[in-house]
């Protein structure tokens, strides 16, 4: 009997222990986990600004070594721009660039994209990113999760083959034709809500691919044509794709930026007043930028927006 009591508590005492070692243990994972999303006081400290790229086309960002996660080398217009205002932002800071793919930009902390959820996207909550460069369309799921900084108007542009081009005469053509689209881009919101509107009765066939795949889809015949932002289709009509054709603009004018967690005012602020500063002059450095990548400077760019209107 004295033998069980005592035991007893020995066994307690040292499940408790266990306890105690596994909490101690787990708390600086959880500290990761919920304690270090950064703002601009903090990057300022830190001399890093940790722009997380998703290279969705060589239109935006090529990475030196394609299985790159962390501290990546990075060429092309998008981590060029991001060296201009880590530059701006002060002598001292960095870019650091960090890959992810498309849908990870919005994931949760159980690595899922809930559209209709309000939460801070995990890469920004726990401070592996502070910000998500790779041109995003500002729409109204994107709200619920993120804040913007504005670069330039845009308008979804229709991609075809040149060899079917009598096929696509007006946006009326693409009821019951295959669109090869990536998932939970704003192309593939965008053809999603037409199937619920003008469409419903003869819906686009949705073929979903993996970004960057997207002319390739075309020029491969799985789908009967896609759809790119403008400045997208501006390099890679350009550059890569010459037997493709923008065809004709579809949709309403779409705001393109850079996000932000939305607690991150001020660092949303700084980039703004980066990008606002930059278009004064044409000889700017996000202007060469762009005149180097795309063939057009981004004011220029903006003026052939407007005019599709």
């Amino acid at each position: 009997m004295p033998t069980q009591l005592m035991s007893a508590p020995r066994k307690l005492t040292w499940k408790n222990l266990a306890l105690a070692l596994l909490f101690f243990l787990l708390c600086p994972l959880f500290s990761l986990h919920t304690a270090q999303a950064r703002g601009l006081e903090k990057i300022m400290e830190s001399g890093e600004l940790r722009a997380c790229i998703v290279p969705v086309t060589p239109a935006y960002a090529t990475f030196a070594d394609p299985t790159c996660r962390e501290d990546c080398l990075v060429s092309g217009p998008v981590p060029r721009v991001v060296e201009a205002v880590a530059a701006a932002l002060g002598p001292d800071v960095r870019p650091v660039f960090h890959r992810l793919e498309w849908d990870e930009q919005f994931h949760n902390a159980e690595g899922r994209t809930v559209l209709e959820a309000e939460y801070t996207p995990y890469h920004l909550e726990t401070g592996r990113c502070d910000v998500y460069p790779t041109h995003l369309t500002k729409n109204d799921w994107r709200l619920k999760k993120l804040d913007f900084a504005i670069l330039f108007m845009n308008r979804i542009m229709v991609i075809a083959h040149q060899d079917r081009l009598p096929e696509f005469t007006s946006m009326d053509d693409l009821a019951g034709k295959t669109a090869g689209v990536a998932l939970n881009t704003s192309l593939h919101t965008w053809v999603l809500e037409q199937n619920q509107g003008p469409f419903q009765d003869d819906p686009i066939q949705v073929r979903l691919i993996d970004t960057g795949t997207e002319l390739a889809s075309v020029m491969s015949g799985i789908a009967d044509f896609t759809l790119l932002d403008a400045e997208v289709s501006l390099w890679e009509s350009v550059n890569r794709f010459q037997n493709l054709s923008v065809v004709f603009p579809v949709g309403p004018m779409d705001e393109i930026g850079w996000a932000f967690r939305r607690q991150d005012q001020d660092l949303r602020d700084a980039v703004q007043a980066f990008f606002s500063e930059q278009l004064r002059t044409e000889t700017t450095t996000l202007n060469t930028i762009w005149k180097e990548e795309y063939g057009l400077t981004l004011s220029q760019f903006r003026v052939l927006i407007q005019a599709t209107q």
